[in-house]
């Protein structure tokens, strides 16, 4: 009788200690997944935050034309639009009174913006890759050593021309677009050669002053920046 109480006791005293053990286990995982679900949510507050401070030197700023250079390699590689028009760029063609046809276009680095959201249903409305400084807004952009640029239109009307890229209507702080995309791709050019090159209308003086405005989608993320020089 009494082996067979002990039995019962080391069975009992066994079932006890799994049972304590469990817990134990269930405690841990709970308090790991709480652990992981916090530092995921410190770790995205944290990329957010960086993003926003990435971006805060050029939200409606004025800044100089090394600015404008530095962002173009910060933001290398990444989905982010750096839409440019320099003085020269605008008075290609300029009458003597009057706009020239360049008032409101725009050289697209980077990431390239349209108009719409039908970026991922072809290339209809991809801007026009040109390669020739016969092509129409080619001229002194395109050379031997700066082979390809994206053009952009903008506008900072209410109702602008059907196919501006980026908008920025009455009253808003920034323009409005989207990152145009093939096959789930981000489309993006990174020739930036004329950006350094004398005599290049894309040319960008460190001393020249620029109106930097950020560049957001309809959902309100932060897509690029434009930069205009100032007259």
């Amino acid at each position: 009788m009494s082996e067979d109480v002990s039995a019962t006791m080391r069975v009992g005293i066994t079932v006890i200690l799994v049972a304590a053990l469990v817990a134990t286990v269930l405690n841990l995982m709970v308090m790991s997944n709480s652990l992981l679900s916090g530092g995921q949510t410190t770790l995205q507050s944290g990329i957010d935050s960086v993003s926003t401070q990435e971006f805060a030197p050029y939200d409606n700023n004025k800044v100089s034309g090394t600015q404008v250079t530095t962002a173009l390699s910060m933001f290398q590689g990444r989905d982010v639009a750096i839409i440019i028009q320099t003085k020269a760029f605008a008075e290609i063609d300029k009458p003597a009174s009057g706009p020239g046809p360049n008032k409101d276009k725009a050289i697209n680095y980077g990431a390239i913006v349209t108009s719409d959201g039908k970026s991922s249903n072809g290339t209809d409305n991809m801007p026009k890759k040109i390669t020739s400084a016969t092509e129409q807004f080619g001229a002194n952009i395109i050379t031997d050593q700066a082979k390809t640029a994206y053009v952009v239109s903008f506008s900072d009307a209410d109702n602008p021309p059907a196919d501006t890229a980026i908008v920025r209507k009455a009253g808003s702080p920034h323009y409005t677009a989207y990152l145009h995309n093939t096959n789930g791709l981000v489309d993006s050019s990174y020739d930036t050669i004329g950006t350094t090159e004398l005599g290049n209308a894309a040319f960008i003086l460190g001393s020249a002053r620029f109106s930097s405005v950020l560049i957001k989608d309809p959902t309100g993320s932060v897509i690029g920046i434009f930069f205009k020089q100032l007259q």
